[in-house]
């Protein structure tokens, strides 16, 4: 009489190759082998343990009966294999013999014997399957509007037999082609920063390879707005005219120092935006002087321009063909920041904003009182005395932010729609100051809202 039992505990990682010969003297009494050999193959399923969809697991053979047992073949299935016994072998009564097999997906382990009841036994060999691993986006989001600027491209990632370290990230978007590969940190999260792209929508597609070739991915659509930020622009494409300069030590504009009678602009002509349809904000200083002149931010028609500096005085390097300047006024619109009040042609004394078309200084589309712009001292980075100027054009509304906050809301009617090379002009007269711009950002919204 047979006696089969099956063990169904995990197998241990490591095979041990030695074996039991010695008969047992003290049998299980429970156990009627009938003075018969009775080979027990444990376990009866094997699931082995490694990386990659292949692993190893100890396999043991006892001898159940109480009669010696000769096992004289065993064999692994394709995929697999074994080790850690010499053949043929010969079990005294309880004794235990242990064999190491190896190998990845399904197959089978075989030993055959002189077990009259079993002379074949098969035990089913599996590799655990190597899971893919898992990525999730972080920023942006699919369906994001992205601002001009460098972009973070964030995501997580994870994956159960590879550690984080050893993860591979790849960017690639459908309009831009690759876009780079990311390292993964400790805590699983990979960034790329993505920086100058094209305009309208993207197809992103984040890739994570792990250690065994698993990959997964990741679609991400959005839409990129047209424009530029300062960091982005090739300042020696720039033109500077008059005393404007690129202030590499600072990394900011400077239009005019605190000197008499300067006049000074500086525009970005490696692009144009769309005159009627654009975001622009920035940073200015306007102080270390006596009081003299103001800014302009300036549109200038690429179509028409002939010259990009235009009228000193209240002209302020853009307008012109007025008592208090000679001119050229430049084609386009402007938004001046005037901190000089010019006796019979500004329409207030106190500090303003003023926006118009052409340059035309005797005739503003709006203007309106702003709060003291001019500082004593000189402008430091991250100092005091900056301010913001938010500009939003979508003909024909003009919207206008100071320090965040509101100064014009309205239609203007007026010739808006052009190609246009967006810069900054500045003046001063028997009076000064100092006039720098920094942190640009330019923005044409060619995606929905």
């Amino acid at each position: 009489m047979s006696h089969r039992r099956f063990a169904a505990a995990a197998l241990l990682a490591a095979a041990c190759s030695d074996y039991n010969l010695s008969p047992d003297k003290s049998p299980n009494p429970g156990v009627d082998t009938g003075g018969l050999p009775a080979l027990e193959v444990s376990p009866d399923a094997v699931l082995a343990a490694g990386a990659c969809g292949s692993g190893d697991a100890t396999v043991t053979l006892r001898n159940a009966g109480d009669a010696p047992l000769t096992i004289d073949a065993i064999a692994a299935s394709a995929g697999w294999s074994w080790s850690g016994l010499s053949l043929p072998l010969t079990l005294a009564p309880a004794g235990e013999a242990w064999l190491t097999v190896r190998g990845s997906g399904s197959g089978a382990l075989t030993v055959s014997s002189d077990d009259r009841d079993a002379p074949v036994q098969s035990v089913p060999l599996a590799a655990a399957a190597d899971g893919p691993p898992t990525i999730s986006a972080d920023s942006p989001s699919s369906g994001s509007t992205l601002a001009p600027g460098d972009l973070p491209l964030v995501v997580r990632v994870s994956d159960a037999e590879t550690a984080p370290d050893a993860l591979v990230v790849t960017w690639e978007s459908d309009v831009d082609g690759p876009l780079g590969a990311a390292t993964v940190d400790g805590a699983g999260t990979a960034s790329l920063l993505w920086g100058a792209r094209s305009p309208g929508p993207h197809t992103l597609r984040a890739t994570v390879t792990d250690a065994c070739g698993q990959s997964a991915t990741l679609d991400l659509g959005v839409c990129q707005q047209a424009g530029y930020t300062v960091d982005h622009l090739d300042i020696a494409s720039w033109n500077f005219e008059g005393a404007a300069r690129w202030d590499s030590a600072n990394t900011w504009v400077e239009l005019t120092p605190a000197v008499e009678n300067q006049v000074g602009t500086a525009f970005a002509t490696d692009s144009t935006v769309s005159a009627d349809n654009v975001d622009i904000s920035f940073l200015f200083f306007i102080g270390g002087g006596s009081g003299a002149d103001g800014i302009s931010l300036t549109a200038l028609d690429s179509t028409r321009a002939t010259t990009f500096l235009g009228g000193t005085g209240c002209g302020m390097g853009y307008g012109g063909d007025a008592v208090c300047t000679a001119g050229p006024a430049l084609p386009g619109w402007s938004l001046e920041v005037d901190t000089h009040f010019n006796d019979g042609q500004d329409p207030t004394a106190a500090d303003h904003l003023t926006f118009t078309f052409d340059g035309d200084v005797d005739d503003p589309a709006v203007w309106v009182e702003i709060p003291e712009m001019e500082e004593p001292g000189f402008p430091t980075p991250g100092g005091p005395g900056w301010h913001e100027l938010s500009v939003r054009v979508l003909a024909p509304r003009l919207t206008v932010l100071l320090d965040g906050v509101p100064m014009i809301d309205q239609d203007l009617p007026g010739l808006f729609g052009f190609p246009a090379w967006i810069g900054f002009t500045a003046g001063t007269g028997g009076l000064t100051n100092t006039h720098v711009i920094d942190s640009l950002t330019v923005t044409e919204t060619i995606c929905p809202e």
